[in-house]
């Protein structure tokens, strides 16, 4: 009879684990562009079993920039999308029914990448010298509000427009002095090309903005805040662990992207993980968003990207969900 007990316990916790295990919730993550160093926590998260162990069977999607994340996201196609602060505003102000609910990257990685011999130790250098930029980025979009900031000249600043991929080589053939980037892309990408180089982050010269931001609908947020809630819980695991064991994270996203460059992709995720927290924030939950961020980059929208809306800065995030 005992046997026979144990037997029939056996299958009733067998049957409740298989339960357990079909309660997967579907969710999907579209990153801001394609795969590359900071985003390799999502996917250690997913290997190391984080996001089960909160319920969520989680599919992670390449982008194709932030505000075609929001679009995704807005129309429900993935439930939730990694953007800059400044295209949730943008695409928010729009219409587009997404709101922040996590800081992943709180610092803008903007910054003012100039050769090291051109001598550009402080942003007032940069008068006289000539800066390779892109039409439309965002980095570029805001600038005036470093000459504000640090009132320049900016008519001795001269600009050369270039695309994305051109903005390297007119640097590498030193046919600029500096170009707009990224902290943890173009300025490692330099370096291992050999040039030596000076970096002036946007976050030091007054120029703060949301750098990414993990979106969700806002009838997910109503809906389901359950679900948010448990993401927000395994992605904060899955950055604590990464800020201790980097270099695993890199073998996660090197195993579905052989062709990975792990050493620019360990200094890339090493760069964005010192972006992470907010100014303020030491003490605040991994995902914790300033409230002053927010209404800088609102502002800043506004004055130099002709963003109109009358929606208070609390329309585009909120922090409520990152502590609980």
């Amino acid at each position: 009879m005992k046997k026979i007990m144990k037997t029939a316990a056996l299958a009733v916790a067998l049957t409740l684990g298989a339960g357990h295990a079909m309660a997967q919730e579907k969710a999907s993550l579209r990153l801001n562009w394609l795969l590359y160093g900071f985003h390799s926590f999502f996917q250690l998260g997913v290997d190391k079993g984080f996001y089960k162990e909160e319920g969520i069977d989680l599919t992670i999607g390449e982008g194709q920039g932030s505000g075609r994340a929001i679009q995704i996201v807005g129309s429900k196609s993935d439930t939730f999308g990694l953007s800059d602060g400044g295209s949730v505003i943008a695409g928010a102000a729009k219409g587009a029914p997404v709101q922040a609910v996590m800081g992943i990257m709180n610092k803008t990685p903007f910054a003012i990448i100039s050769r090291a011999d051109a001598n550009i130790k402080s942003v007032k250098d940069l008068e006289g010298k000539t800066v390779a930029a892109t039409t439309g980025e965002a980095g570029l979009s805001i600038f005036p509000s470093i000459v504000s900031a640090n009132k320049l000249d900016a008519s001795k600043i001269n600009f050369v427009r270039v695309d994305g991929n051109g903005k390297l080589v007119a640097m590498l053939e030193k046919k600029v002095d500096a170009m707009l980037g990224g902290l943890e892309n173009q300025s490692l990408i330099l370096a291992q090309r050999g040039m030596a180089v000076t970096n002036l982050g946007y976050a030091d010269i007054g120029a703060n903005t949301l750098g990414l931001v993990i979106s969700a609908h806002t009838d997910t947020l109503k809906a389901n805040p359950a679900l948010v809630q448990k993401f927000i819980r395994a992605t904060q695991k899955s950055i604590a662990y990464t800020e201790k064991n980097p270099e695993e994270a890199i073998a996660a996203i090197a195993k579905i992207k052989p062709d990975l460059d792990k050493d620019l992709a360990l200094k890339q995720l090493k760069v964005g993980l010192t972006l992470q927290r907010a100014a303020g924030g030491e003490s605040q939950p991994i995902g914790w968003m300033n409230p002053d961020d927010w209404s800088r980059t609102l502002k800043m929208a506004q004055d130099y990207q002709e963003l109109k809306t009358d929606l208070p800065v609390t329309a585009f995030y909120t922090n409520q969900l990152v502590g609980k």
